[in-house]
């Protein structure tokens, strides 16, 4: 039976709306239940707009978005957030990535990052070694901070035998599959991915370049070895399924991560993940049960980890994917859903907030 929307719903406006490439957000808002409404902002500049600043709440995410695309400067991003507040509201500040992917905004980043630390009334991070992370790098206010998991994406993409998934992308005949899910980006290291690659699999292994290039690697070159396949572009739910199904593990060679939904993806479908130790595969590889993290360090630890997995055949491989998607299980949105619903009914119910100057 329907629950109806409660009289005084908790209303939630998110920035950005990224739910056109990332489940993320869908699945955290619907997880709420009828007590929030949770809304998008088109743009940062609708921050504040409408004059119903008093008691709404606004969850920030991936704040580079505000001025990556040269409309706003982040001095005028700060005082658009500080005159939010001013006038009542409060503000969320999910922390997805130590500092953007993108160098160019990385000094920029920084100073948005010292205002919203002083400007945010919640600091989220997904995991303790994610906190860990970002206390080496940012003075949290600790009093602030909440720690929220990622949680899975269970039903959002359809299933397919490994048989099957093989027949239909014409791999039958492969023996390890290597997937690089998500989108392909500098800091995930492919042109290192494909050199390692290349120098220790075998004729029959496979390893899959799957998403979309980010601009940050339009140069990258992928040679012309039938041990390639890569698929840059959009791919749809479908396409995921079907090249995770196919794999036997994930590789993420990542250079930086404080949270990985891509490892947490390959979990809950049902493969485990090779990566480098950073707090993002922390938090969501279980060694050696669901996955392997190596040294990224030493020179050569990439190419070394991926001859050690894929030495190990497929067996191994697929009772990691089994305890992978049985972790995923944890990360139920129902739990999540009802703490993050807690943490916005305790900020709409705090007192107005004092003023905050952020220079």
């Amino acid at each position: 039976m329907l629950q109806a929307a409660p009289p005084n719903p908790i209303n939630v406006r998110f920035f950005p709306d990224y739910r056109g490439t990332n489940p993320y957000q869908e699945l955290l808002y619907r997880s709420l239940g009828p007590a929030v409404i949770a809304q998008p902002l088109d743009s940062a500049a609708q921050i504040g707009a409408g004059g119903q600043d008093a008691g709404s709440i606004l969850h920030l995410h991936w704040e580079t978005a505000a001025f990556t695309d040269g409309k706003q400067s982040a001095e005028s991003f700060l005082d658009a957030l500080s005159g939010f507040r001013d006038r009542g509201g409060r503000i969320v500040w999910t922390i997805h990535n130590l500092m953007p992917h993108d160098h160019r905004y990385r000094a920029v980043s920084k100073q948005v990052r010292s205002g919203l630390l002083a400007l945010a009334d919640i600091v989220h991070l997904h995991s303790l070694p994610a906190l860990t992370a970002a206390m080496e790098q940012h003075a949290l206010p600790m009093a602030k901070v909440r720690i929220i998991p990622h949680g899975n994406f269970d039903g959002v993409y359809p299933s397919f035998s490994r048989e099957q998934a093989r027949s239909e992308l014409q791999l039958e005949d492969a023996r390890m599959i290597v997937l690089m899910p998500g989108q392909i980006r500098a800091y995930k290291a492919p042109a290192a991915l494909i050199e390692a690659f290349l120098d220790v699999a075998g004729p029959d292994d496979r390893l899959i370049l799957a998403g979309h290039r980010a601009p940050d690697v339009d140069d990258l070159t992928v040679p012309d070895d039938p041990r390639m396949v890569a698929t840059f572009g959009f791919s749809t739910d479908r396409d995921l399924a079907l090249v995770h199904a196919a794999a036997d593990f994930a590789v993420l060679p990542y250079t930086a991560s404080l949270t990985s939904g891509s490892a947490i993806l390959a979990q809950t479908l049902g493969r485990g993940t090779l990566g480098s130790d950073t707090p993002g595969l922390r938090d969501a590889v279980l060694v050696p049960a669901t996955g392997v993290l190596y040294d990224p360090a030493p020179d050569g630890a990439l190419a070394s980890a991926l001859q050690a997995a894929l030495n190990e055949g497929p067996d191994p491989w697929a009772a990691r994917g089994k305890a992978a998607a049985q972790a995923a299980r944890a990360r139920d949105w129902t739990a999540i859903g009802a703490t993050w619903r807690s943490l916005f009914t305790e900020l709409a119910r705090r007192p107005r907030p004092a003023r905050v100057l952020t220079s």
